[in-house]
């Protein structure tokens, strides 16, 4: 039997804080948006590197930018206007909905600079849409949950 679940259930949220208690869903958000982790690579070759062969090293990681599709609301936008304007950048939260023998949902955490937009329409009969874009600072952390019965391990940052 598949471990497949949909995205409908999914709660993205907001914090300036980061407590626990202060997220605040975004309302309306429509698909899942999870910052991917890139890592650079510094070229180490020195005139000593073993057959002649370039050496490598990691370097700095990047959690990139993502996009949350989110219908138009007025109080979801002035949200995002405010955090825009803040001077630290904004805790978010994706949960996504319980997966077969999960008692517990997977998480992301992350923090990110967000800039909302209006998506572009020419369609006078579809729903206002806006993205909130984020531009994600420091690690994105993956929070795994335990299934039923299976051992305890311990989540890693994504």
């Amino acid at each position: 039997m598949t471990q497949a679940i949909i995205a409908h259930g999914m709660i993205t949220e907001r914090s300036r804080t980061g407590a626990t208690d202060s997220f605040t869903a975004i309302p309306e958000a429509k698909g899942v948006a999870i910052p991917g982790i890139t890592q650079d690579y510094v070229e180490a070759t020195h005139n000593q590197s073993p057959g002649g062969f370039r050496e490598w090293i990691k370097g700095l990681k990047d959690g990139g930018e993502i996009a949350i599709p989110c219908n138009y609301t007025s109080a979801g936008y002035a949200a995002q206007i405010l955090d825009r304007n803040h001077n630290e950048p904004t805790f978010y939260r994706v949960t996504f909905p319980l997966a077969p023998g999960q008692t517990e949902p997977d998480r992301f955490a992350f923090r990110a600079w967000p800039n909302p937009s209006i998506e572009e329409s020419e369609d006078p009969g579809a729903a206002i849409a806006m993205s909130v874009n984020l531009r994600v600072t420091g690690p994105v952390e993956f929070i795994q949950s335990t299934p039923v019965n299976a051992p305890v391990s311990a989540g890693t940052g994504a």
